[in-house]
């Protein structure tokens, strides 16, 4: 599960009227983008893709669809694609980067997704049937630097 995640965002279309997202989350977090990729979910992330590398591991896409820290990209391994995105964000004492981040995109998805632990301290959010999940989880780089990676998995 940990290279799951090391490489690992997601929502849907139709939550853009969700209700308002508060200045600081847009400081981190693209709404619109995140939307987009969950939209996207639905046919494999083929209307976001760009250029494709192959490698070692898989293929990885490049998208210009960047919903958190400027850091996306669309991963295929052994099985179906996901949107991945990671980064640091900058918080206050009291506040987890994780917490950050899973307070920000529940604002961007608004109420119709719920929330659960994941395993390994990861969260996932989820749409009901048929939409994409959405998992977030907090690491140490190999820098020893709190990130955070956020996954987008089909339907």
């Amino acid at each position: 599960m940990q290279v799951m995640f090391a490489s690992s965002l997601a929502l849907l279309a139709g939550c853009a009227g969700s209700g308002p997202v508060h200045e600081s989350v847009s400081s981190y977090m693209d709404c619109d983008a995140l939307q987009q990729a969950v939209a996207s979910a639905d046919n494999g992330f083929d209307e976001i893709k760009r250029s494709r590398k192959n490698t070692r591991f898989g293929e990885i896409w490049q998208t210009d669809v960047q919903a958190f820290a400027n850091a996306c990209t669309i991963v295929s391994t052994s099985g179906p694609g996901y949107y991945t995105c990671s980064g640091q964000i900058e918080t206050d004492a009291t506040t987890s980067q994780l917490e950050a981040a899973s307070d920000g995109i529940g604002q961007c998805l608004g109420t119709g997704w719920s929330t659960s632990p994941a395993g390994d301290g990861a969260i996932a959010f989820s749409g009901g049937a048929g939409t994409p999940t959405l998992t977030l989880k907090s690491f140490a780089n190999d820098r020893g630097a709190q990130m955070v990676v956020m996954r987008i998995d089909q339907p």
